[in-house]
């Protein structure tokens, strides 16, 4: 009897076991960005291009990817209220980009990368500065120019 138990434990552990084996080695970030309708694609090829530009190592490209799925999650949420709610639509795509741009500066992590990446910022801020006074001077809303400003982003 206690040999037929001992049996029917090790067969319920061997199941367990392979059943757990089975869960993790599932890959979790194609199922998720297919659920929430993120285009997958995309995401990828916003990673590669990212991993050219910055020379990321295997371990940075997999933290750039989850970095670009978020955003592209982010943005695919507040998509509806690009027409309903434009206020609120950038101020919600403002806070995107610059999450999305602490979460690429806190993967960058030798010199070149970072200096690539400041450079980058620097090149936009200018870029930004210089179409908000340009639109201020021809009497823009601040709706078109805080729309206008958006559009100028880059990772």
């Amino acid at each position: 009897m206690k040999k037929s138990f001992f049996a029917l434990f090790l067969m319920l552990s061997a199941a367990f076991y392979a059943q757990a084996q089975k869960v993790e080695s599932a890959p979790a970030a194609a199922p998720a960005a297919v659920a929430s309708g993120v285009n997958d694609v995309e995401v990828r090829k916003a990673t590669d291009a990212l991993a050219a530009i910055y020379s990321l190592t295997a371990d940075q490209a997999k933290q750039m990817y989850t970095v670009q799925l978020r955003k592209a999650k982010n943005l695919a949420q507040i998509e509806s209220l690009k027409n309903s709610d434009p206020a609120l639509y950038y101020a919600k795509v403002q806070n995107v980009q610059k999450s999305t741009l602490s979460g690429i500066r806190r993967i960058l992590n030798n010199k070149e990368q970072v200096d690539l990446y400041q450079k980058t910022q620097g090149e936009i801020r200018v870029a930004r500065n210089k179409l908000q006074k340009e639109m201020t001077a021809k009497k823009a809303s601040q709706q078109e120019i805080t729309a206008a400003l958006t559009g100028i982003y880059a990772e």
